[in-house]
């Protein structure tokens, strides 16, 4: 279960964190740089976590698990974007 967490979180904090470099890349701001450093340590439990598992079904489960960090990540993002604009 722990790992099904950090993979969670860490695509949650990796769909903020790419929108943020997104908006500094758009506004040449040179904040960009700091975080197109830290989204590959970001990812390394994605990368980990999949080559340690061993079944199809485990591997779907991390998926899903990757697949809800984004999608709460996206929506997170759409909020504060489409309620303070």
């Amino acid at each position: 279960m722990k790992k099904y967490s950090i993979i969670f979180l860490s695509a949650f904090i990796l769909e903020l964190a790419s929108t943020m470099y997104i908006k500094n890349v758009s506004d040449r701001s040179a904040q960009m740089m700091f975080w197109a450093s830290i989204s590959p340590f970001i990812t390394l439990p994605f990368a980990g976590y999949m080559v340690e598992t061993k079944t199809w079904k485990d591997r779907i489960k991390l998926a899903v698990s990757q697949a809800l960090g984004y999608f709460l990540g996206a929506l997170v993002v759409f909020l504060i974007t489409y309620y303070y604009r």
